[in-house]
């Protein structure tokens, strides 16, 4: 019998239902305990008086407990309660696979990431003696950020689904020969056939999968069963290439590699596999790893103002995931040299973006704009450091400065500080001479453990995220002091928000009482004020209170990469829009191949509507990184505006391809579809917004209705983000998408209920209309 929304397991309260097969029912269940929400694999009351079925679900969860990794759901716990038998999982939230693949297959980025992902899973879990044996699209689940995790290891359904290609063969056995199991469109032919299978039977069903994701369709069909049984066992799919010939010649071999009939004759590992995609990801971005080149970039000559760019640090270190140290000991000596305010500094994104490329340092300098480069190189042994940096000047290569520091690793804040010293030493004619605050220096292991929670935190996937917040609590409890590492959990938190993972009437308070901590551990921290004010300006649309915040001595440059970027949005959303656009450009400046910066300057000329200036920001960002979908999906926006639906339409069908996991992305290209007489195909796309409860989907109902010229609706929906504090949509009431809206009856209200200025309201009404 299935549980119904708000029945308790325990300390779980169930949510909603998320799916049913054979061997269990999952539900969305909030644990009370822990104040996050779960899935529950629930065991069928009518199995769970079957001793083997209820060893089967044993063994699933004894099985998963096995697999830590990335792209493998987690599994927390396995319960009973009242005789209810489950277990309770991370709750993976976005779309399976098989929702996703559209007819004529994936763009080659997604394929290549979505399947390397995959096979290091398979490798992961071989290298443990694990056989998935049901690997296909509908078990694997792509979130946002292109997150992908495989679910359902071991667990065999019954026969219930429409197409029986679709349909999970169900056993009372285990995997002995003569068994068989798993969904037949996805079978090896070992499987098929009820032999023994080992590791390689998941490898040929990882074949079939990424076939589908290549072309659009399954390499073997048939009418029924046994038509399709006798194709995996007979037929020879073409190569993908003969199907696309966009496609690159080694990823049709790696597929039929998978596809080969005998296991003796496949692929082996799923190692190997992963190595294969691995290689086939530095190809694809092959190019744009070469310089990107920059507007009006112009060789600094020796009597500009002093600049400087710091490198990654080189990890010289034989354990190559001690990383985070080395790109923590840059960052930090970044954020000392932040302080010299005559200094400009580049932001960590553009220096990072040239870690491991063999680039001239004058080039590097050349296209970040500065006159100064640090490099260096970390290596660490037990509790010993060797930290090696060099000054070198951008207009001939020389070093200014060079040294070397052999330490104990508890004297790394000296280097940091002594490297900073040396360099403003070197530059000291063109510095102010303003001496840097005192700062806490933290436990070692709790700065170790902040270190790791900033690196994982800049990859920004919901798996990292999840890890820095764990990192961040670790080093709030090795050293309680630690103030910063409290502003790390604020930071995480409004994250969540900022990709919509989580609702801002949840998490914002978790985000200030962190803060709160912060403060009151030491009350001068600046990155705590800057907090207060993005919160202040985004959450409460207290001008007044988030310009008391940013205003605190170094709040503006603060070393979370958010804060500055939201001191301009603070600007623009009371009004300020010209200096939101001067301070963007100053942004720039600092951090040339930042995609956000030009993403924020292409809001404020929209606001100004300078549209056609804003779409050349666009531009330049997608030169930067080609599947920027939130540029993409903007840039939909402006053309639709502009009158040009078909090359608006192109670029919403590119945004949804890259990020279906956006909503934004299925409002505005349902909008173009039904615009275009796609009815039936928008119809389709518009349903999958679902509900106003779902998060995120309050702003991309707004957009669908606006874009389809519904005004009235889509002011109801824009009521409903706003009241929802979603911070997207307050961007959006200033761009092209809502100047009807500003022309309407409905806008006054709007503005009232975003305490947009008086000023700002007769501006947006009359300039933006």
């Amino acid at each position: 019998m299935a549980l119904t929304s708000g029945t308790k397991l325990g300390p779980y309260e169930i949510v909603a239902p998320l799916g049913a097969g054979g061997m269990g029912e999952v539900y969305r269940a909030t644990d009370s305990k822990l104040g996050r929400d779960v899935a529950l694999k629930v065991l069928p009351a009518g199995m769970a008086h079957d001793p083997e079925r209820l060893a089967r679900f044993r063994r699933e969860a004894k099985t998963l407990a096995q697999l830590d990794h990335p792209n493998i759901v987690t599994i927390h716990s396995v319960e009973e309660s009242d005789g209810v038998h489950f277990l309770t999982m991370q709750l993976v939230e976005g779309q399976s696979l098989d929702r996703l693949i559209p007819q004529g297959g994936l763009p080659i980025e997604r394929i290549v990431e979505i399947g390397g992902a995959l096979a290091d899973a398979l490798a992961a879990a071989h290298e443990k003696g694990i056989v998935h044996r049901d690997l296909k699209p509908a078990n694997v689940m792509v979130g946002a950020a292109e997150s992908v995790k495989m679910l359902d290891f071991g667990l065999a359904k019954e026969t219930r689904a429409t197409d029986p290609a679709d349909a999970t063969l169900t056993s009372a056995a285990h995997t002995a020969p003569g068994i068989v199991m798993g969904t037949p469109a996805y079978m090896s032919p070992e499987q098929l056939q009820g032999r023994a299978l080992d590791h390689r039977t998941d490898l040929f069903s990882l074949g079939i999968l990424l076939h589908e994701m290549a072309t659009g369709q399954r390499p073997f069909r048939g009418p029924s069963s046994a038509e399709l049984a006798s194709s995996i066992l007979r037929d020879t799919p073409a190569l993908v290439t003969d199907v696309r010939s966009d496609l690159p010649s080694d990823l049709a071999r790696i597929i039929r590699r998978c596809l080969e009939k005998d296991p003796r004759h496949r692929v082996q590992t799923a190692r190997d596999v992963a190595n294969e995609f691995r290689d086939l990801r530095r190809a694809a971005h092959a190019t744009p790893l070469e310089p990107v080149p920059l507007p009006s970039v112009t060789t600094p000559d020796s009597g500009a103002a002093p600049s400087i760019a710091v490198l990654p640090f080189a990890n010289m270190s034989t354990d190559k995931e001690q990383e985070y140290f080395s790109d923590g000991l840059a960052e930090e000596i970044i954020n000392l040299l932040v302080q010299a305010a005559e200094l400009k500094v580049i932001a960590r994104t553009s220096s990072f973006a040239f870690r491991g490329r063999e680039e001239d340092v004058r080039k590097i300098a050349q296209t970040l704009n500065v006159t100064h480069i640090l490099e260096g190189s970390v290596r660490r042994a037990g509790n010993r450091i060797r930290v090696a940096a060099q000054l070198i000047a951008a207009t001939d290569g020389s070093h200014l400065w060079s040294e070397r520091y052999d330490r104990e690793l508890s004297d790394i804040f000296a280097v940091q500080d002594e490297i900073s010293a040396a360099i403003t030493g070197a530059l000291r004619v063109k510095l102010s001479g303003g001496t840097a605050p005192q700062r806490y220096i933290p436990k070692l292991a709790a700065y170790e453990a902040y270190l790791k929670a900033r690196y994982l935190e800049a990859k920004v996937t919901p798996e990292s995220l999840e890890l820095a917040r764990r990192y961040y609590e670790q080093a709030s409890e090795l050293d309680p002091a630690f103030g910063l590492a409290h502003v790390g959990l604020g930071y995480y938190w409004s994250t969540l928000t900022h990709f919509g993972r989580c609702p801002a009437h949840k998490a914002v308070p978790a985000a200030r009482a962190a803060i709160q901590r912060a403060l009151q551990i030491d009350p001068s921290l600046p990155d705590a004020h800057a907090f207060l004010g993005y919160l202040a300006a985004i959450y409460d649309m207290d001008w007044a209170a988030a310009e008391r915040h940013f205003d605190f001595p170094m709040a503006k440059q603060a070393g979370f990469a958010i804060i500055r970027p939201m001191y301009s949005g603070f600007q623009f959303l009371r009004g300020n829009v010209e200096q939101a656009i001067k301070l963007a450009q100053r942004a720039i400046e600092e951090d040339p191949l930042d995609v956000w910066s030009r993403m924020n300057l292409h809001a404020y000329l929209q606001a100004a509507g300078r549209d056609s200036d804003a779409l050349e920001q666009l531009k330049k960002v997608l030169e930067l990184d080609e599947n920027q979908v939130v540029a993409l999906v903007s840039m939909a926006m402006i053309h639709a505006d502009k009158g040009d639906l078909p090359q608006a339409l192109v670029i919403a069908r590119r945004a949804y391809a890259i990020g279906p996991w956006l909503p934004d992305t299925i409002g505005v290209l349902a909008a173009l579809l039904r615009r275009n007489g796609d009815d039936a195909e928008s119809r389709s796309l518009a349903q999958a917004l679902g509900s106003d409860e779902a998060l995120g989907d309050a702003r991309a109902h707004a957009l669908f209705h606006l874009l389809c010229g519904e005004l009235d609706l889509g002011a109801d929906w824009i009521e409903k983000a706003i009241e929802q504090r979603d911070a997207s949509t307050m961007f959006y009431l200033r761009f092209v998408v809502c100047k009807g809206l500003r022309a309407s009856h409905r806008w006054p209200k709007i503005a009232k209920m975003v305490n947009m200025p008086v000023g700002a309201q007769a501006q947006a009404s009359t300039l933006l209309r």
